[in-house]
Parts: C-alpha cells; sequence; structure tokens
C-alpha cells in the first residue's frame, strides 16, 4: 500500500513541491506511490502501447500516468492511473487533466491494497471515467469494471475489448503477461 508522506497539505503546496511529482494527492494527504517492478512496467508500456495505437487510428489519445484532478464533494484528488484514455478533451494544453479519463488502467503492485484501488476506481467513475480494468499480474488477470455493472474478471485465453468506448478494440490478456 502506497506510504504517506504528509497530510493536512494544502492543493497548493502539493502542486508546488517538486517531491510530490510522482504522488497521489488524497484528502489533503499526500499518498507515495508503490516503484512499479519490471513486470509492472512490462504491463503498462504493452497496454498504453496497444492503446496509443488505437487512439492514433481512432479518436483520442493515451496516457500514461496523467496526473488527474478529482473532485469527491468538497474534496480535490489527484490520481496518477497507470494508463488512461482520453476520447474528448476540453482543454488539451492544461498541464492536468480535469477530469478522470474515459479508460483507467490500474496495475496492481504487490504492495497495493485491492481495497485502495476500488476506492480510486469508484473516484474515477464519480468524475466521468466510463471503463476501468485492475490488472492483476499475480494472477494473470484483469477484472474489468464499468459504472453499475457487475465487476467481469478476463483471464487468459480471454480477450479485453472496449466496449462501446472503443468500438473494435481487443487485446488479448496473454498478451500482457508476456
Amino acid at each position: 500500500m502506497p506510504g504517506l508522506i504528509a497530510n493536512l497539505v494544502s492543493e497548493k503546496d502539493y502542486l508546488a513541491n517538486p517531491e510530490y511529482k510522482h504522488c497521489e494527492y488524497f484528502d489533503g494527504e499526500v499518498m507515495e506511490l508503490n516503484l512499479g517492478s519490471k513486470p509492472h512496467s512490462k504491463i503498462q508500456l504493452r497496454c498504453g502501447a496497444r492503446l496509443m495505437n488505437y487512439c492514433d487510428a481512432h479518436m483520442g489519445y493515451a496516457l500514461v500516468e496523467p496526473h488527474c484532478r478529482l473532485q469527491v464533494g468538497a474534496r480535490i484528488r489527484y490520481l496518477l492511473p497507470d494508463v488512461g484514455v482520453v476520447l474528448h478533451d476540453n482543454d488539451p494544453d492544461a498541464l492536468y487533466l480535469n477530469r478522470a479519463p474515459d479508460l483507467v488502467v490500474e496495475i496492481r503492485s504487490p504492495e497495493d491494497s485491492i481495497v485502495m484501488i476500488h476506492r480510486k476506481m469508484a473516484t474515477y467513475f464519480e468524475n466521468g471515467a466510463q471503463l476501468g480494468w485492475i490488472v492483476l499480474p499475480e494472477e494473470k488477470s484483469v477484472l474489468v469494471l464499468s459504472p453499475n455493472a457487475p465487476v467481469q474478471t478476463k483471464i487468459c485465453g480471454e480477450s479485453l475489448d472496449g466496449g462501446a468506448l472503443l468500438p473494435d478494440f481487443q487485446l488479448a490478456v496473454d498478451e500482457l503477461f508476456r
């Protein structure tokens, strides 16, 4: 689970402090992200590359670890998903995405709590995400989430698809774990 670096930090101080560049901001607390292992990084790159190629041929763009400014009630959060796809961006030159990506991919590190990842996904969905994938490297599977729908599990031998969000997108689960 990410470690708490500082609590009760203002949003302004979070954004101004270069030490927090690779940290998330959760209701005033600065949370250190677990550094991805080599397998984590490979999955992130494979997934991001496939999504980038899809977006280049269709629309939108894919990002790796974008800073996303999200709001839950009156609280502000900055989360950095492993991969995000943005289909329509009203402010493409902004330093931060002022909403959740349309597709969010989180890759679980061994130290990550699945409860915390689900909590992040709920925040993404509250801020406009339409599809979420939680990649579980140790289980070689992917949890597929969408608002108001049951969680699906995809395993090796099956494929992820983009549904209505990314028509005709297919990614074999096996490809993530090569």
